[in-house]
């Protein structure tokens, strides 16, 4: 009897941790992303079904448009996405449609309008929109293709794209539903027949398109980036690093990136500090150095940046700003809408994170002054998804135990944070006292303002400002030392002053 009577609770536990999870689709194509007035929430619309928790259907779904969000542009604006359990701590996405593999995180899935029947499956992400219009399968294939053939993205019925793709010299043609057809102009043009073919020139290709209608087609070259070096004793521990650049990357040509790189204090072949420079094509003709380690502005090409602490580092530096950061390798920030915002929202634009937690032992990391509101939050380490972040369901502490839940803020107010690495344990504890004005590390004038406020810092270099209101809601941001005030209504904020090894929170007011 004791036996059955295990077997039965198994059996009932397992069909409550099936039943437990779900599945939705969600996305302006399907009514509207998590919170606009389409799919209000807490419960997401548009639910899955399931008899094993693995295998979802939905039946006659309506996607009313591929989808663009707004004054945004590109792959991650519109369209649909999975997400599991109403929350965004799980989800996937993938740029092919009507089926592919959906991966954790991925990008949205621009769809086509129509009415759909939908299959996922949560374990492998593969997924199938069947019905709507047929939609034709069309390609790009020749020598000038690696591999010799790529499929291309449905936009419409009729127009089809590639995105950021690199060509070898050779000649190209278009198949659509089998049938081939070439033209001769590049890198635009209007295909014709099969005897026709595409002379492509090798490269990189923002993206290709063609209306399957009319025949015309694009090729948009991918703009050149300049290309910025890090160079200096610093990165080698001795005079041999004034003597090669160590190549930076970029996405888009602002925002650069080092990933990993050990930096030197010392420069053994003097004994003189560890220094640095960035500079463009491998040349001496724009450099830039600073006066400050780990970050802040460029301070012309006559000095160095002497780097003080000795470590591995991620190094980023912005090109239209001309600000740069170092950060140590391991470095553990917080996040979230409770704190701030989510990496790459206007409150946390990146490529650093606002909050970063400031530690003396690489083991024991500290925020003071932090002002937390309603919403979620996580910590997460050297400013990438790509490493697992961490997140608990307790607070004000707790212990790290998921990377896909998220902390939810139950209390708001002004808190000191810790977080310690080795056991992930975490606190937010209630900040006793505000450093007052006058003691403060920070300044601003003028206060009261009618148009901008200007901030100072005592010690370090200003990285970032927000300024929020009695509501604990983001209402401006700056990578500068000057905020505009001029939009904002009449009233008391607060702003959140950041350097690379502190923050605190100042009470500014518009009049």
């Amino acid at each position: 009897m004791k036996t059955k009577l295990l077997l039965l609770l198994a059996v009932v536990m397992t069909a409550f941790s099936v039943n437990a999870q779900t599945i939705a689709i969600v996305g302006e194509a399907a009514g509207g992303w998590p919170g606009d007035p389409g799919n209000p929430g807490p419960t997401d619309i548009h639910q899955m079904t399931s008899t094993d928790g693995i295998n979802w259907t939905y039946t006659g779904l309506v996607l009313t448009n591929a989808g663009e969000v707004s004054g945004c542009s590109g792959a991650n604006c519109g369209g649909v996405k999975f997400r599991q359990d109403n929350a965004w701590a799980i989800n996937w996405g993938s740029a092919s449609f009507p089926s592919g593999t959906g991966t954790q995180g991925g990008t949205n899935i621009q769809c086509l309008a129509g009415t759909y029947d939908v299959t996922f499956n949560s374990v492998t992400g593969e997924y199938n929109f069947s019905g709507g219009a047929p939609i034709p399968v069309v390609k790009l294939v020749g020598t000038a293709v690696t591999g010799g053939t790529v499929t291309m993205n449905a936009q419409t019925l009729t127009t089809f794209t590639l995105p950021l793709t690199t060509f070898l010299d050779g000649t190209a043609q278009f198949e659509v539903d089998g049938e081939l057809a070439g033209g001769t102009g590049f890198p635009t043009g209007t295909f014709v027949d099969a005897t026709q073919f595409i002379p492509v020139v090798a490269g990189a290709y923002t993206s290709v398109t063609v209306n399957i209608e009319t025949g015309e087609y694009v090729f948009t070259a991918a703009p050149l980036y300049p290309l910025i070096g890090l160079i200096g004793s610093g990165t080698t521990g001795n005079d041999a690093g004034w003597g090669q650049d160590i190549d930076m990357t970029t996405s888009n040509g602002v925002n650069y990136k080092l990933s990993n790189q050990e930096l030197f204090s010392v420069n053994t072949s003097n004994g003189n500090p560890g220094g640095l420079k960035f500079r463009e094509n491998n040349e001496w003709t724009n450099s830039w150095g600073g006066v400050s380690f780990p970050n802040g502005p460029i301070a012309g090409d006559n000095n160095d940046i002497i780097v003080t602490a000795a470590g591995t580092y991620n190094s980023y530096f912005n090109y239209t700003t001309k600000a740069y950061n170092f950060v140590k390798v391991g470095s553990i920030s917080l996040v979230g809408d409770a704190v701030g915002g989510w990496p790459d929202s206007p409150g946390n634009p990146g490529p650093v994170d606002i909050n970063m937690m400031s530690t003396t032992d690489d083991e024991n990391y500290t925020l003071t002054n932090l002002t937390v509101v309603a919403g979620g939050c996580k910590f997460r380490q050297d400013n990438d998804w790509s490493i697992p972040s961490f997140g608990s369901d307790q607070f004000p502490a707790g212990t790290d135990t998921n990377n896909d839940i998220i902390i939810e803020a139950g209390e708001e107010g002004t808190y000191d944070v810790t977080f310690k690495k080795s056991t992930k344990e975490y606190t937010f504890t209630p900040s006793l006292a505000t450093t007052s004005f006058a003691k403060s590390n920070f300044k601003v004038y003028p206060n009261p303002s009618n148009t901008n406020w200007n901030f100072t810092s005592a010690k370090d270099v200003i990285i970032s400002i927000q300024v929020v209101d009695m509501l604990g809601k983001v209402v401006a941001t700056s990578t500068s030392t000057t905020v505009d005030a001029s939009a904002l209504t009449t009233g008391v904020y607060f702003a959140k002053v950041a350097t690379a090894t502190a923050t605190e929170t100042i009470k500014v007011v518009k009049n």
